[in-house]
C-alpha cells in the first residue's frame, strides 16, 4: 500500500507531465473507467454467487443469465463457446478501461 509520501510524489510526477489544466480530466476519466469497471465485475460476481450451480441444467441457466448481463449473443453456441466468449467480453472491458485512462493522458 502506498503511503502518503508516494502518493504526493506521484502526484506531483503527473503533474509535471501532463500540465494543471488536463490533471481533473484525466482524474474524471480515470474515475469513471474504474467505476465502469467494478460495475463489470459486480455483476458477473453477482451473477456467479447468486446461481446455485448444483445441477447442469442450473449450470446452463447460470451461464446464460451472466452471458445476458455482458450482452453476449447465446443463439446457435455451446455451452463452451459462450464461457469463452464472457470470458473474452471481460478481458475487452478491462482493456478498454485501461485504454481510456491511456488515451487521456495522451
Amino acid at each position: 500500500m502506498l503511503g502518503w509520501q508516494e502518493i504526493i510524489l506521484i502526484l506531483a510526477i503527473l503533474l509535471l507531465v501532463v500540465g494543471p489544466a488536463k490533471l481533473p480530466e484525466i482524474a474524471k476519466e480515470l474515475g469513471n473507467a474504474l467505476r465502469e469497471f467494478r460495475r463489470a465485475s459486480a455483476g458477473v460476481s453477482d451473477a456467479i454467487i447468486n446461481s446455485p450451480v448444483s445441477e447442469p441444467a442450473d449450470r446452463k441457466k447460470a451461464i446464460f443469465d451472466i452471458a445476458n448481463k455482458l450482452g453476449v449473443k447465446t443463439e446457435d453456441k455451446t455451452e463452451d463457446e459462450i464461457v469463452k466468449q464472457i470470458a473474452t467480453s471481460i478481458e475487452s472491458r478491462e482493456e478498454t478501461s485501461v485504454v481510456k485512462v491511456n488515451e487521456v493522458k495522451n
